[in-house]
């Protein structure tokens, strides 16, 4: 899958699903106090978002723990399909909302691929030396 041992794809896919569940609950948590099916209702347009994101790292065979392409592909598919889904179920695109959403997506969605990328890259030096 997408570059990666079966398990680390597996890994890489459940931090990308957590981040989105985060970026709904957060979300939840700031604006309405609801039921947690809330955050089901805010995350499913992002989750299909990064579904297909993640389809096209599979069919390109990207490594999906890599910053580039795959992180920018699954952090601008995920808010692209997203946005789109949420628009046509007439759910609000309030531009504060976008704003946030892409911010928030880029920096988990990208950031923790770049941290593993660097962790990886200091330990290959260290046990160079």
């Amino acid at each position: 899958m997408a570059g990666l041992a079966p398990r680390w794809a597996v890994a890489a896919f459940a931090a990308d699903v957590f981040f989105v569940l985060l970026f709904a609950f957060a979300g939840r948590q700031s604006h309405d106090s609801g039921p947690a099916l809330v955050v089901l209702r805010i995350a499913w347009p992002f989750l299909a978002g990064l579904v297909v994101a993640w389809a096209v790292l599979v069919w390109r065979r990207w490594p999906a723990a890599r910053t580039w392409p795959a992180g920018v592909v699954v952090w601008l598919g995920t808010y692209v399909i997203g946005m789109v889904l949420r628009g046509l179920t007439g759910e609000g695109l309030a531009p504060a909302f976008l704003v946030v959403s892409i911010l928030f997506l880029g920096l988990t969605l990208v950031g923790w691929r770049g941290y593993v990328s660097a962790k990886l890259h200091y330990r290959s030096r260290r046990l160079a030396e």
